[in-house]
């Protein structure tokens, strides 16, 4: 089969057909998928008509509202002032909450340090900006959007087997269980989405039969479940010819790489590193055994099993090399919501766009009216019937009268619409609008003049932070559900160690390692298990360190409001610029480098006045040239010839001569004086 034809679905072959055994399941996969279905239809905050109703106002193409239903009517709307896409995008923060883990136990912290760091540097590559932009605006319009964290087999290299992925999907893309309130309690779900027909038989070798002749994709049903173990599985088929795509029970499970020769587990590369062969495959992987010993350091003294204070360092093996190890189980489906603002009832969240929808509709109502009267406004010329004046012509006119009383009969009157009243009551629906949703002029960069002072102006920002804190604080609840599978996706599918560099408070760039061995713990029967009752949250102030501008505005601060020391101390300013350099302020580097050779020179004006004097200039010279020859502490041609020591060395040998001769004379006489006595 040529590629082509494989894109342009010509003379691909016999389309797959599905087993007895997948027959059965995709009978009673669809018929769950349509209870599932129905039952989320019925809910308001996550309707198809809602939605639909919700995306076409914040992007300003939907029809007017019907005055007595509420539901969009046939008539078009001018959408004069899209408010609702106004107040929606001053509420956007692209910044990403960053991890902060709290363990059970003291000697876990260190280990939480390095997590935290390793997932901070890892978040900008597993959700890309464009993802995170798109649940920021999902989550606002729709109420609620999806964050799906699972691990990706095929991002492997020769480092590493395979790594997270997180992927961002739509209110209605995601089908939870009926009823449920806490994700973390599904036992099943489905999950819908487009692939490519050439993407289904490149990952699966299966031909699928096209939604419609010259469509080369179609819809396709993933169902996720806790199967009898409690291991998640899924199952995949094309909603329009119920054709099964992919069928594994233990979707979770640890899969393994394998050459179909030799068994030899080969992470990537076209032919076996033991056999040479070419043929591989994916299979479950039953145990691990370990290549190497696994050392922890331990503090013996602060552990209680010794009595000795500067007994602090001990290495302790954990498991031995051939050893079997536990392999860890994800037994939690792989979708987090991100509600805007939670709802009691139900897992979504409430839609901005649906709060304010019925506002925006008046204000364009209005403001269309009032564009009417004002285009209808204009001048109205009366003149002597028998008159006639060309019309086609705008410019100025010349008509002949012949008496003052013909050229009375010519006149013009204005006809000027009132529309201050419309006007008045737009504005009053978009302060509502603007009430409802918690911005204020401030917020939005406007003029606010309500605030006349600086503090007045920073309370009014404040306050409307206050406003929308809960968007804030669902959003941070998200993505700590979402670092808490990231890392049991580490836990799970990792195998190497994994190099990456933090940046220190100093500046300094560290490199650290990170590996999933860290959380094996052994429990008081010898049995060893993962460690993962860490509790997750976000750390607020992490975020404004994302914000660089925002960081260097307030160093800036800080240094001029002398918080840092003196800012005319060059301690201080080195300190200043090294702060600034960790937040990548630019040309930061080049700064400190001056700053460091200026630190080799004196200060400018002594400088000038040793330049300017040149019996001063040599003077200097001359001592600088005196103590580069100088030995023993004598001058040049002065005296005895030195012994080769310095100075300092001269003066400590001979006061340690004096007292060993003082001690001599002390002794002696002592001894005369015992002699006397006896």
């Amino acid at each position: 089969m040529d590629r082509t034809d494989l894109y342009l679905q010509w003379n691909v072959g016999k389309r797959y057909e599905n087993t007895i055994k997948e027959n059965e399941m995709v009978q009673k996969v669809s018929a769950l998928f349509a209870i599932a279905s129905g039952y989320q239809k019925g809910i308001e905050y996550v309707s198809p008509q809602n939605l639909a109703k919700w995306r076409k106002a914040y992007l300003g193409t939907l029809n007017a509202l019907d005055k007595n239903t509420g539901e969009e009517s046939k008539r078009k709307s001018k959408q004069l002032r899209k408010a609702i896409y106004e107040l929606i995008e001053s509420k956007v923060d692209n910044n990403v909450p960053l991890p902060k883990m709290l363990p059970r136990k003291k000697k876990d912290l260190a280990v939480v340090e390095i997590t935290e760091n390793y997932l901070k540097f890892e978040m900008d590559r597993m959700l890309s900006e464009q993802e995170n932009d798109k649940s920021e605006r999902a989550t606002y319009i729709d109420g609620t959007s999806w964050y799906k964290v699972c691990w990706d087999s095929l991002d492997n290299n020769y480092e590493r087997s395979g790594d997270v992925r997180i992927e961002v999907l739509l209110a209605d893309q995601v089908i939870p269980e009926p009823g449920i309130t806490n994700y973390r309690l599904m036992n099943y779900c489905f999950e819908k989405k487009k692939m490519s027909l050439s993407r289904i038989y490149d990952l699966y070798g299966r031909l699928i039969i096209p939604v419609e002749d010259g469509n080369s994709t179609c819809d396709v049903v993933t169902y996720y479940y806790k199967n009898e173990d409690g291991i998640v599985g899924r199952f995949m088929y094309a909603s329009n010819s119920l054709q099964v795509i992919n069928w594994e029970k233990e979707w979770q499970v640890r899969k393994v790489r394998v050459c179909m020769a030799c068994g030899t587990i080969n992470p990537i590369g076209d032919t076996c590193r033991n056999c040479g062969g070419t043929r591989f495959k994916y299979i479950n992987q039953e145990k691990e055994i370990l290549d190497e010993n696994i050392e922890y350091m331990s503090n013996p003294y602060e552990d209680g099993e010794s009595d000795n204070p500067e007994d602090t360092s001990k290495v302790n093996v954990l498991a031995e090399a051939g050893d079997e190890i536990p392999l860890y189980k994800i037994t939690q489906l792989p979708f987090v919501p991100r509600p805007s603002v939670s709802s009691i009832d139900t897992i979504y969240g409430i839609s901005e766009v649906g709060i304010l929808l019925d506002m925006q509709d008046s204000i364009n109502k209005i403001l269309t009216k009032v564009e009417d009267k004002i285009l209808k406004s204009g001048t109205i010329v009366t003149k002597p019937e028998r008159a006639k004046i060309n019309s086609s012509d705008d410019t100025f006119k010349i008509i002949g009268v012949k008496s003052a009383e013909e050229a009375a009969q010519y006149s013009s009157r204005e006809v000027i619409a009132n529309v201050a009243q419309d006007i008045s009551v737009a504005q009053l629906f978009y302060e509502s609008m603007r009430s409802s949703s918690g911005v204020t002029e401030s917020y939005q960069g406007k003029v606010d003049n309500t605030a006349t002072s600086g503090k007045a102006k920073e309370i009014s920002a404040l306050q409307s932070a206050g406003r929308i804190e809960s968007l804030r604080v669902m959003k941070a609840a998200a993505f700590a559900g979402v670092y808490e599978l990231i890392l049991k996706y580490l836990l799970a599918f990792s195998d190497e160690t994994r190099e990456f560099v933090a940046i220190l408070p100093n500046g300094q760039r560290k490199e650290m390692i990170w590996n999933k061995y860290m959380f094996l713990r052994k429990d008081k029967y010898g049995n060893l298990y993962y460690a993962d009752d860490f509790a997750f949250s976000t750390d607020a102030a992490a975020t404004l360190s994302n914000n660089r501008v925002q960081m260097w505005q307030e160093t800036q601060a800080q240094f001029v409001q002398g918080t840092m020391g003196n800012p005319a101390d060059p301690r201080t300013l080195e300190l200043y610029w090294r702060i600034m350099e960790a937040n990548q302020y630019p040309l930061s580097r080049v700064v400190l480098t001056g700053i460091e050779e200026n630190s080799q020179h004196l200060p400018a004006e002594l400088e000038q006045a040793i330049l300017q004097n040149p019996q001063l200039l040599n003077t200097v010279k001359e001592v600088i040239a005196a103590q580069g020859e100088q030995r023993g502490g004598a001058r040049p041609n002065s005296g005895p010839q030195g012994n080769g020591a310095t100075h300092t060395a001269n003066v400590d040998r001979t006061n340690l001569r004096n007292k060993i001769e003082a001690g001599n004379n002390i002794t002696g006489g002592q001894g005369a004086l015992t002699g006397g006595n006896v």
